[in-house]
């Protein structure tokens, strides 16, 4: 092919090859390599090394294995090693040598979730073992973000030093692990940024001593979790899937509710208050610096009690609040609302309605939408569905 029509080459004078192939997988990364002379050693320089299960469901664990070893072993640099994949046996002896192996190219981002398969299918299933880590993730000292799905996390050494590096740490989809070592794990992390803990039941008692810390996400976690945090910078805490007023309770265990400024609410399971004296919106009170709040599923059921008198809010620094409203959530919801209009200087109000919401929650919404400007109101109807979630502001945000 001639030098002046061979495009493909040319791509290579600009980020623009790696952003092509950063988006496929690794097994078409190196097919690329036949496509053009100066591409044939360009999967060697991918800055981004990527494995996903899709890619191997027919291969045995010791040809999967093996081409993982040697795309570690012959890479130049590596910025991020992204592992997603399902074995019939996972072993910790091979991921920790794919550990040590990314530790050795300076790696600073990975993210794993390995999971078990069906030897016959080759599909993933779902399967309470869990992966052991082990010591090697120690030796990663330019990391700078590490998320884990189904793996165990390993006890810190007693000789091993700290994450200097370490900004986001996603922890998610364990059953086993204990408070002490996953509050041992961050506090190793002196600088954490970013911290997501989701499914891990184990957790009964934590504490969270993070001094940088300004994004937290907890999620479906054990309905007897007690929570305990000094995070002095924190801004933005975003609760998912945490029912029977487990969300409230989490909020109450924030020492340092005056820097919050962002709250995100999220809750499918039906419970109601029992030995409230006051109702939980209440909690709210304690975040004087509170600027944005999205609130979804049941958690309006939660905030107010028909038992219970109504108390009066001060949120002085509220300007938006994004309600996300189902066919399950009853006239609480409206009265909700009207609460934080009335008591804040609420300048957008997002309703995300459901098609399937009752006639006479619709009427209320619009009696409430009336009684404040339009400018304070905006109602958006949509179904369930994809257009829905690109248009609603919690699903875009938090998506995983």
């Amino acid at each position: 092919m001639d030098s002046e029509t061979d495009r493909l080459s040319a791509l290579l004078d600009n980020s623009l090859s790696s952003r092509i192939l950063s988006k496929i997988s690794y097994r078409d990364v190196v097919r690329c390599s036949l496509l053009s002379k100066r591409w044939r050693f360009l999967w060697k320089e991918m800055p981004i090394l990527v494995f996903r299960w899709q890619d191997f469901e027919k291969q045995k664990d010791d040809e999967i294995c093996t081409i993982i070893c040697n795309a570690l072993f012959h890479h130049d640099v590596l910025h991020s090693f992204l592992l997603k994949i399902a074995l019939d046996d996972p072993k910790t002896a091979d991921l920790n040598n794919w550990i040590r192996l990314a530790a050795e190219k300076q790696v600073r981002s990975i993210e794993l979730n390995i999971s078990y398969r069906d030897p016959k299918t080759g599909k993933r299933i779902d399967n309470s073992s869990m992966v052991d880590l082990g010591d090697s993730v120690f030796s990663c000292e330019n990391l700078t973000s590490l998320t884990l799905q189904y793996i165990n996390l390993p006890k810190v050494p007693t000789d091993f030093g700290i994450f200097e590096f370490l900004k986001t740490f996603n922890f998610i989809k364990n059953l086993s692990v204990d408070d002490t070592t996953l509050e041992e794990f961050i506090g190793v992390c002196p600088n954490l940024e970013n911290l997501e803990i989701r499914s891990c039941m184990g957790l009964k008692n934590l504490y969270i001593d993070a001094p940088t810390l300004m994004y937290l996400s907890l999620g479906n976690l054990s309905p007897e979790i007690s929570l305990q945090m000094d995070c002095p910078l924190l801004t933005e805490v975003n609760l998912m899937d945490c029912g029977k007023y487990q969300g409230i309770r989490l909020l109450q265990g924030i020492s340092s509710k005056e820097s919050v400024t962002v709250i995100s609410l999220q809750n499918y399971s039906r419970g109601k208050a029992v030995n409230l004296e006051l109702p939980s919106i209440t909690v709210l009170n304690g975040f004087p610096e509170l600027e944005e709040l999205i609130i979804h599923g049941q958690c309006f059921q939660e905030m107010i009690s028909d038992e219970i008198p109504v108390p009066e809010l001060t949120l002085p620094k509220l300007e938006m609040v994004d309600a996300h409203i189902g066919p399950d959530n009853g006239v609480q919801t409206v009265t909700f609302l009207g609460l934080l209009l009335r008591s804040s200087p609420v300048n957008v109000t997002r309703v995300f309605l459901w098609e399937r919401c009752p006639t006479i929650m619709r009427k209320k919404l619009q009696n409430l939408k009336k009684e404040f400007s339009k400018s304070r109101v905006s109602i958006a109807t949509r179904g369930w569905s994809m257009e829905w979630k690109e248009h609603c502001p919690l699903c875009s945000r938090y998506r995983h």
